[in-house]
């Protein structure tokens, strides 16, 4: 075990016996091996204790923890006060999704040759519960739509540029968290994960960690991001409310600086006509295609948005 590793790897786990080992297996098999990880059994009902403590098989590298279950973001936070002190860089692996070998290289490399950024991100491919491609192609494009505001309307962000504050704000492509590997002096100055969020706590970390600087990002496939029945992220509804939560959150953050709020307070009408024009193309291919319910879906929250955009920023901004 390293007594100042490099990279501290933090991996939450809840019920995830059935890919915890294949998680361990991609961990093991980077290239760079300079690094610590800590696993923080949340509350297991499967045995993903026992099953996690199989797959280090005598790796002095890891450490499984146990606790009560509290949520993913109490294991994120417990397990960064596990990690070591002097680690200079730090990651949040789900205990589902698989790196490819070269990932960590990948991320260090880029992070080395940056010093202003911050973190450094890629993207992910979708596998099912076996492991096998799913939708191939689909889950990096969502990863490489970066969208944000620039010269009066919505754009999507050129792939030679690093993930910012503006385009992190209106959607959050950067997911999941083992994409990300930032300083741990970043984490540091912003702080824990939201334990009062049960869902998108990762985007808002990453939205927090823009505030201190640029996120660099690679145009290249790093893991693999594993959809199953269990998935939190399926939950598409109570995602919805969330996320509304989170962009209040973030509108009236005292963190945004001057430069942050001007953006926000002259991106949120040109953002409401853009989610206008993406519904109403939304509905006119359901039209196409014949699909009543598609159309009627696309067309839901048309009349939301231009309400907003009519009465324009939210109340209360400071």
């Amino acid at each position: 075990m390293f007594s100042r590793p490099l990279i501290s790897v933090v991996v939450p786990a809840h019920n995830a016996r059935l890919f915890i080992g294949e998680t361990v297996s991609s961990i093991q098999r980077q290239t760079l091996g300079d690094w610590e990880c800590v696993v923080i059994d949340d509350g297991s009902a499967d045995g993903t204790f026992e099953e996690a403590q199989a797959a280090i098989a005598g790796d002095l590298r890891f450490r499984v923890i146990q606790q009560k279950c509290q949520g993913a973001s109490a294991a994120r936070n417990r397990g960064f006060a596990e990690c070591s002190a002097h680690s200079a860089f730090v990651t949040f692996m789900d205990a589902d999704d698989v790196w490819i070998p070269g990932a960590l290289q990948i991320l260090v490399d880029r992070l080395k040759g940056s010093p202003n950024a911050v973190g450094a991100h890629g993207l992910a491919e979708m596998i099912d519960s076996r492991g096998h491609p799913l939708e191939e192609g689909t889950f990096s494009a969502f990863g490489r739509r970066r969208l944000g505001f620039r010269d009066g309307a919505m754009m999507e962000w050129p792939l030679g540029e690093p993930t910012v504050f503006e385009t992190l704000v209106w959607t959050g492509p950067l997911y999941p968290p083992g994409l990300l590997l930032a300083r741990r002096s970043a984490y540091q100055k912003v702080g824990l994960f939201d334990e009062r969020m049960k869902l998108c706590e990762d985007w808002d970390m990453a939205l927090r960690l823009s505030r201190q600087g640029p996120l660099e990002f690679l145009n290249d496939v790093i893991l693999f991001y594993r959809r199953h029945s269990s998935n939190q992220s399926l939950r598409v509804r109570e995602n919805r409310r969330v996320v509304r939560w989170l962009h209040r959150k973030t509108f009236f953050a005292a963190e945004n600086s001057a430069e942050q709020r001007r953006y926000l307070v002259s991106g949120w009408r040109a953002w409401q006509r853009f989610k206008i024009q993406e519904k109403w193309g939304a509905a006119w291919g359901g039209l196409q295609r014949g699909s009543v319910r598609e159309t009627l879906v696309a067309l839901r929250d048309s009349p939301v948005h231009l309400f907003r955009h009519v009465l324009g920023f939210p109340s209360g901004f400071a």
